[in-house]
């Protein structure tokens, strides 16, 4: 009687390691960043940079700003925990990320962590008028409806981002400078990968999950539009 109940202790606390273990997945991969080449904001060249090397003033070089400017995601074809809150600093007067992609219907919280104030908004959504967020200050709010729109500042103009609200979304990856990226602790199933930059999304890719991880084959960047 005795192993049999210790056999039963064996299979529970197996079957539990399993599960931990499938939680645990991983899925990597790489973004192909030189043959992409999008055009560079105006209102940003004008803003902060001069066209000529002047000694005292960077000049705005044809370069893309991975980790701020590009997202990668992943959305669920299935039920999976979904992202239910995100936190999106404002710092040194930019959004950070500056491409905002979030799941419908998860709570959205705008930290400002500038020493002034800001007035964030979505041209288009209702939802998202201008407000001040105080310096250390924070706004939160909920978008239940998928869409895509520009993002502004009334007091800075700019700063500039584009805001993604997408159903099914369940993870976010951390993307390097040299276009590596890594999304950890995903259910193993069936996903589509999603990389976005700006109000342009650059990839649409079906990948399948196990316990064993995936490494995504390289992924080459092109323009396809909003």
């Amino acid at each position: 009687m005795a192993s049999a109940k210790a056999l039963r202790v064996l299979m529970i606390l197996g079957l539990a390691l399993g599960l931990g273990a499938s939680a645990a997945a991983q899925v990597t991969g790489k973004l192909l960043l030189v043959a992409y080449k999008p055009e560079m904001p105006v209102a940003t060249s004008a803003a902060f940079n001069w066209e000529l090397e002047n000694g005292f003033k960077e000049v705005l070089h044809d370069r893309l700003d991975v980790p701020r400017e590009l997202a990668v995601v992943l959305l669920a074809e299935g039920p999976a925990t979904a992202l239910e809150r995100v936190e999106i600093p404002i710092s040194g007067g930019s959004l950070m990320p500056s491409t905002l992609v979030v799941r419908a219907g998860a709570t959205v919280i705008f930290r400002n962590d500038d020493e002034i104030a800001h007035e964030i908004f979505a041209e288009g959504l209702d939802i998202f008028v201008a407000e001040a967020i105080s310096p250390r200050g924070r706004r939160s709010l909920v978008f239940a409806a998928s869409g895509h729109w520009p993002v502004r500042d009334r007091l800075l103009p700019h700063v500039d981002g584009h805001l993604h609200v997408l159903p099914n979304l369940v993870a976010i990856a951390v993307v390097a400078t040299d276009g590596q990226y890594t999304f950890t602790n995903l259910t193993p199933g069936k996903y589509v990968l999603k990389v976005f930059h700006g109000a342009g999304e650059l990839v649409s890719q079906s990948i399948e999950l196990t316990t064993r991880g995936l490494t995504v084959d390289p992924l080459t960047l092109a323009q396809k539009g909003p």
